[in-house]
């Protein structure tokens, strides 16, 4: 809406004041009643007026255009352009921390690895000669190794062959069921005694065979026989059994081949904790 058409519909000057114009505005208003379309136009008739007034010069009639003087814009002082100084470089910008020198800003840079020493003539005399002992060891352990398998076999050789090196010869093909009044004859030509061990009679039969005749029942005798490297050395080696004697019978005893590497066999002792 205009400015003429509003001061019409208000009933004012096109020139009014804002005053008049508000005035005309409240007294139009209330002739208009309850007619919305009527009220929303002379609305839009006061505001027209209103804001036409606010770009006015006061005493201007509205819709007068106010000249407003030129805007000036301050003047900008003259740059002087930067020339760098003659004789000196552009300076570069520093490499990153950990950067090689004269390198590109690839990344860090580490030195490099010293090089490995190599081992120097005293470590190679040492590894050498430790190597010759170590190899040294193993040969005279296996030399020991090998001598003592060699002199178990000879050893269990001769145990089984000691039927003809033991100093008892077999005075029959059949043990007596009474112990021998007269001694044994041993392989080398010479007799073998019977003698009593511990309430005993003991007979030698063959080999490692013994026929023992108690006076009375023992149950569960402990019977050690000692073993010789001669038929007259000391014992150097024992082994026990347990057996039952019956009173007044001979109990052939027969001493495993294993039992020693010795030769030479007899009995020692028989211990009766039960009659």
């Amino acid at each position: 809406m205009g400015p003429n058409e509003a001061a019409e519909l208000l009933g004012v000057s096109p020139s009014a004041t804002r005053d008049e114009v508000q005035h005309a505005y409240d007294a139009r208003l209330a002739d208009a009643g309850v007619d919305d379309q009527r009220r929303d136009a002379l609305t839009a008739a006061r505001d027209a007026l209103l804001a036409a007034s606010a770009w006015q010069a006061p005493g201007a009639p509205v819709g007068q255009q106010v000249p407003q003087p030129p805007t000036q814009v301050p003047p900008q002082p003259y740059a002087q352009p930067t020339v760098p100084p003659p004789g000196y470089a552009q300076q570069q910008p520093y490499p990153p921390a950990g950067a090689a020198p004269g390198a590109p800003n690839s990344g860090p840079w580490y030195p490099p690895a010293p090089p490995r020493r190599g081992l120097s003539t005293g470590a190679i005399v040492g590894i050498t000669l430790g190597s010759v002992a170590v190899a040294l060891v193993v040969l005279l352990i296996a030399v020991i190794s090998i001598v003592s398998i060699a002199h178990s076999t000879s050893r269990l050789a001769a145990g089984e062959s000691s039927s003809s090196a033991a100093p008892f010869d077999d005075p029959s093909d059949q043990p007596s069921d009474q112990p021998s009044d007269r001694p044994s004859e041993g392989s080398d030509g010479g007799t073998v005694d019977d003698y009593d061990v511990d309430g005993v009679h003991v007979h030698y039969v063959d080999g490692w065979t013994f026929e023992l005749t108690s006076d009375k029942a023992c149950v569960g005798a402990l019977v050690t026989v000692g073993f010789a490297d001669t038929t007259d050395g000391g014992t150097m080696d024992v082994w026990s059994t347990v057996v039952d004697l019956p009173a007044g019978e001979s109990y052939e005893l027969t001493v495993p081949d294993d039992a020693s590497d010795y030769d030479y066999a007899g009995i020692d002792s028989v211990s009766c904790t039960q009659t």
